[in-house]
């Protein structure tokens, strides 16, 4: 992958990004911000190590499933306690980890309805990557897409910088991706559970604290 391709790439806004998809930020990708909504995607959903393994928490919205939903007016659904229940999984996760205790604080607000209710996917996954950013002491100014380009296909997807499908919790859509190394660590279950690479990069956070930010670019390889 040329340097060209790199300053090309695209992905998808996500909700507590994988390592992957730091990954690519730091790298210089642009998110997606003229698509349509896609269910059942990283769009809304994050993979945490629980006690109980892998699990998923999704953020869930207001969506016509008949039509077609710019992704920038996607309307985060509060009938549903999802602040509530994904900062109560992600205490019960990681308050063993060595790191929690240190970032608690600074994202324990963005899991309170009281004081933090954005009205939109968009703001809430801008918001909460750009945190993240910071954390990990990398750039956190974040670069979007000012008009849309068809999706490459799959084949030739990584070679052309395009990982709005590639980086994907559906093993049908993954693929080979030579520019990106998933990172073992310690991870808090380790003693019972067998290592999951590349989960939201929340984990890698908990666990690594400030090495993370140094773990997630040099999983990225500019070929």
């Amino acid at each position: 992958m040329t340097m060209n391709v790199m300053q090309m790439m695209r992905v998808t806004t996500a909700y507590l990004g994988n390592i992957q998809y730091f990954g690519k930020l730091a790298a210089g990708a642009r998110i997606e911000a003229q698509e349509n909504f896609q269910k059942q995607t990283y769009r809304n959903r994050a993979e945490v190590m629980t006690a109980a393994g892998v699990r998923t928490l999704t953020v869930p919205v207001v969506w016509n499933h008949c039509a077609k939903m710019p992704i920038r007016e996607v309307r985060i659904d509060y009938t549903l306690p999802w602040q509530r229940e994904h900062w109560r999984t992600l205490r019960a996760a990681y308050a063993a980890a060595p790191y929690f205790d240190h970032y608690a604080e600074k994202l324990a607000p963005f899991f309170d309805g009281r004081t933090y209710r954005p009205e939109l996917l968009f703001d809430l996954n801008r918001d909460l990557t750009g945190l993240l950013l910071r954390l990990f002491g990398l750039p956190d100014a974040l670069r979007y897409t000012d008009g849309y380009m068809p999706l490459v296909p799959l084949d030739a997807a990584v070679a052309a910088g395009d990982f709005r499908e590639v980086i994907s919790h559906k093993p049908r859509l993954k693929r080979p991706d030579p520019s990106f190394h998933a990172p073992e660590y310690y991870q808090v279950f380790a003693d019972r559970i067998p290592f999951a690479p590349n989960l939201s990069a929340l984990d890698l956070l908990f666990c690594e604290g400030p090495q993370a930010g140094r773990i997630i670019k040099e999983s990225t390889i500019v070929l």
